[in-house]
């Protein structure tokens, strides 16, 4: 029987989950926004309080936590501002930061977490459900079976 390629690689994938932190507080409304910020903050502030991660790891935010909390602060009262004197510009602007800084900081809880969910759950962030990445497995064979032109050879 020939051996074909595809059914060794079929075989030899297994699915693992690899958790991220999930960029969907990017798409909450922008009310919501500072409410999930003030988790964040406040879950990292805990872990700067002990000095490190539990995995051993040091944080070195690429936002800086006052930064964050700054950040946070302009856009909670940028969406009052904008709800009194209807001037969306400044709440435009003031979204636009908050995304890109917390979405720095989820890359970053991301690149640390090496896709532990509890780790990643103790940052404030929401971890992903159903990212999964191919990982494959190392092969094992006690006897090894080729054919070369029509000829069988084997291998023990």
């Amino acid at each position: 029987m020939p051996f074909l390629h595809h059914q060794f690689l079929k075989s030899n994938i297994s699915m693992q989950k690899f958790y991220r932190a999930s960029l969907t507080f990017k798409l909450q409304k922008t009310a919501k926004k500072p409410l999930f910020g003030i988790k964040v903050i406040n879950a990292l502030s805990a872990i700067l309080a002990k000095g490190k991660f539990s995995n051993s790891n040091s944080l070195d935010l690429p936002v800086p936590l006052k930064e964050l909390q700054a950040i946070n602060d302009s856009l909670a009262a940028a969406f009052s501002a904008a709800m009194l004197a209807k001037n969306q510009l400044e709440l435009k602007v003031a979204t636009i930061q908050w995304d890109a800084a917390f979405t720095l900081t989820a890359n970053y809880i991301t690149s640390i977490a090496k896709g532990s969910e509890s780790f990643i759950s103790s940052t404030g962030f929401v971890p992903t459900k159903n990212e999964t990445v191919t990982v494959p497995k190392v092969p094992v064979t006690s006897k090894f079976k080729a054919a070369v032109h029509g000829y069988a050879y084997s291998v023990s």
